[in-house]
């Protein structure tokens, strides 16, 4: 099969396949038009079976992880010359979709790049020179995926830790922006950072700010990924939550009351609401394991919780949730 396709390989990527990864007219009506749709979109694995999109960047891992020695080097070229491109046109005339497109394949193949020479010692280069400008892009869908594709390589050696620290903190900064995609990418983004981060003094001083950026986002959208933000958070703070864990378990416990009533509203066992109610009990489940040896703070969870306890451990709550 491969020999077939040989031939015409070039075209079949740079001029079919490369063209489904770009950001489109459908993408920026809905983006426009209905946000929480288009996240619900992006962030949906059943969407992604009939995703033209997602389709085109399988191909093109597949393509690379089969035959790399031929494809790999030829492929990042042709990112780096829309790279190029995009650099050296005016504002008006920047390919931004294109742009969007080859950020959103970088990101899709971090894994290989994170272990193939020369990418691999060139990854802080580029994250600093094409990936982090956009930030402060004035084109939303670039912000967003500036967020996403630095939290891809949130957990590779900086030589300068300087680049680690303002990447963390435009992420920080995205989860008050103005446009709802943004701030989801942003939320799943710190994530990584949160993980990779060796100083937790680079997030202590603002994780009060950061818990309530956190759930001004649950309140907006259901999203079971943006549950494991949270929690990993409480993993890495552990006891230092304490002072948190009462607000947090009330929080928890609001969207959890707001899932359940998505979830048998739509009465569908692969409901996003359902899957996200899940996702606020074991996060609560974490913030009373890392508060284990406070007991005193059980006391004033208590009311909080035991409406859920009951809930769940009665034939109310039998067949509600895919535990």
């Amino acid at each position: 099969m491969y020999s077939l396709l040989q031939p015409r390989l070039d075209v079949l990527i740079f001029e079919i396949v490369f063209p489904l990864m770009c950001f489109n007219d459908n993408d920026q009506k809905l983006w426009d038009e209905d946000p929480h749709e288009y996240v619900r979109k992006g962030y949906d694995i059943i969407e992604d079976l009939y995703s033209p999109r997602t389709a085109s960047l399988d191909f093109v891992s597949e393509l690379i992880r089969k035959r790399g020695k031929e494809n790999l080097h030829k492929f990042i070229q042709f990112i780096v010359e829309i790279f190029k491109r995009y650099d050296e046109a005016p504002a008006e005339y920047k390919p931004y979709r294109q742009k969007d497109g080859s950020l959103l394949a970088i990101g899709a193949l971090c894994d290989k790049l994170k272990r193939t020479e020369p990418y691999k010692s060139e990854l802080e280069r580029m994250l600093v020179q094409h990936v982090f400008p956009e930030f402060s892009s004035p084109v939303g869908h670039l912000r967003a995926k500036a967020a996403w594709v630095a939290g891809q390589y949130a957990h590779i050696n900086f030589s300068d830790q300087n680049n680690f620290r303002k990447a963390l903190q435009c992420v920080v900064s995205g989860l008050r922006d103005l446009e709802l995609p943004v701030r989801v990418d942003s939320v799943f983004a710190l994530r990584s950072f949160v993980e990779a981060c060796r100083d937790l003094n680079e997030i202590r001083p603002i994780l009060p700010q950061l818990l309530d950026e956190f759930f001004k986002l649950m309140n907006e959208v259901e999203n079971e990924d943006l549950v494991f933000t949270l929690e990993t958070i409480v993993d890495k703070f552990g006891e230092e939550m304490a002072p948190y864990a009462l607000g947090l378990c009330q929080n928890l416990a609001a969207a959890f009351w707001r899932c359940m009533n998505t979830a048998e509203a739509d009465d569908e066992t692969d409901d996003p609401g359902a899957l996200a109610a899940v996702g606020c009990l074991r996060a609560i489940s974490t913030i009373l394991e890392s508060v284990s040896k406070l007991p005193h703070l059980f006391v004033q969870v208590e009311p909080t919780l035991l409406p859920i306890m009951r809930k769940m451990l009665t034939t109310d709550g039998q067949g509600t949730l895919p535990l």
